[in-house]
């Protein structure tokens, strides 16, 4: 077994459906990877499509379940259960090209890298202030889980995804500058993944901002490498990139929807929300700097 693709879901059924098929599609020898995917807790039938697809599906697929415990528990499970020498990871939103694994193996054929990351596209003129897309075409130093390989060994070698991340953010980020430290991560172009922007509901793209208590167990975890990746402290990151120089952005794109009023007042209302929010988050955030200080 040469590659396992590992993907973990959480009630996308749908979407879920369309990487499936992707991945049985590939021009690769299809006895040569396998598909493992980690339902994590989905209460949407996607189990019973996993149990189709396994059954019918043409490529060799495993799937495994557990209780609700976010997608780095999930994808450390797969992990654990793979049979290839190399783990490429995609999302449970994303759709493959022909060609994504065929390109994956010959990059680690002809190098020394134990880590690589892919090119992400999007369609941006489907973007709106409610969906949900990744658009990584030059390359991203956090190198982002829909996209991206490693040499299980090296994944072995550090104890695969943190789970201590109190939200599913920046758990890759994590992954990949511990692996940094033992081998060269690459970017390849050809190796495509098309993110499509995904609808979410208003009240789930309000909650947003709460993620970013992870960047403080990132930061102390690995002080030096925050600094040369990302930013100086995630106070800096926090009150300026993302609730200045951000937001600022967001909100005078807002208006370019003049004509589609409801998404222009739904995207002016989420700017106003995510500001209140990073504003009334500071003494959590304050809390949780605190905690992860003395931790690290």
């Amino acid at each position: 077994m040469d590659i396992s693709v590992i993907i973990a879901t959480y009630n996308r059924k749908d979407s879920l459906k369309e990487t499936l098929d992707a991945l049985s599609r590939q021009d690769f020898c299809h006895l040569s990877y396998e598909v493992i995917v980690i339902n994590d807790g989905s209460s949407d039938g996607t189990v019973e499509l996993l149990e189709e697809y396994s059954v019918f599906g043409t490529i060799g697929l495993r799937f495994f379940n557990q209780q609700n415990q976010g997608p780095a528990a999930a994808r450390n499970l797969g992990i654990q259960y793979a049979k290839g020498r190399i783990i490429a990871f995609t999302d449970d939103d994303c759709i493959p090209s022909q060609n994504w694994l065929c390109t994956i193996d010959a990059q680690f054929k002809n190098s020394n890298i134990v880590g690589l990351q892919g090119s992400t596209f999007t369609d941006k003129d489907k973007i709106t202030p409610l969906t949900h897309q990744i658009d990584n075409t030059q390359g991203n130093k956090s190198v982002p889980t829909c996209n991206a390989a490693y040499l299980k060994s090296a994944l072995d070698a550090i104890g695969g995804f943190d789970t201590e991340f109190p939200f599913p953010h920046n758990e890759d980020a994590d992954l990949a500058w511990r692996i940094q430290k033992n081998g060269e991560i690459g970017f390849c172009a050809d190796m495509l993944v098309y993110h499509p922007p995904r609808m979410d509901t208003f009240t789930k793209v309000s909650k947003r901002m709460k993620i970013m208590e992870s960047e403080f167990r990132l930061f102390y975890k690995d002080p030096e490498s925050y600094r040369k990746n990302r930013g100086t402290s995630p106070w800096q990151i926090i009150y300026w990139e993302v609730m200045v120089k951000t937001q600022w952005y967001y909100f005078k794109t807002r208006f370019k929807y003049l004509k589609r009023p409801k998404l222009m007042f739904q995207g002016l209302a989420l700017t106003f929300i995510w500001w209140w929010d990073l504003i009334r988050f500071y003494p959590k955030f304050w809390n949780a700097n605190k905690v992860h200080k003395k931790m690290f």
